[in-house]
């Protein structure tokens, strides 16, 4: 990696909330950039509910395309954006699970 890069990472490692990560995102994109990381995000969280492509190509307002490229990610047995997912899955039922009193 080169260094610029590896500085940017590191330092949207430290980020401890979404609100600062939404500001530090605020100040690093534009509003357009920042609207299709969201319409990406989307897409990937919808094809990993089984949503069909088509009916989340005209849910969020993109093209199939779009759609079918996040289909071809999500399909990825190493897409690194579903192991987050798993990850943030995990997290909420372990912080549901009810603490055992014995």
């Amino acid at each position: 990696m080169k260094s610029d890069e590896t500085h940017l990472l590191r330092a949207l490692c430290t980020i401890r909330s979404p609100e600062e990560m939404r500001r530090v995102l605020a100040e690093i994109l534009t509003p357009a950039e920042y609207r299709a990381l969201l319409k990406r995000w989307a897409i990937l969280r919808l094809l990993r509910d089984g949503i069909p492509q088509r009916e989340i190509a005209q849910y969020i307002g993109g093209s199939l395309c779009n759609v079918t490229r996040g289909a071809r990610l999500m399909n990825q047995p190493d897409c690194a954006s579903d192991i987050l997912m798993t990850r943030m899955e995990n997290k909420r039922r372990r912080q549901r699970r009810p603490k055992s009193t014995g």
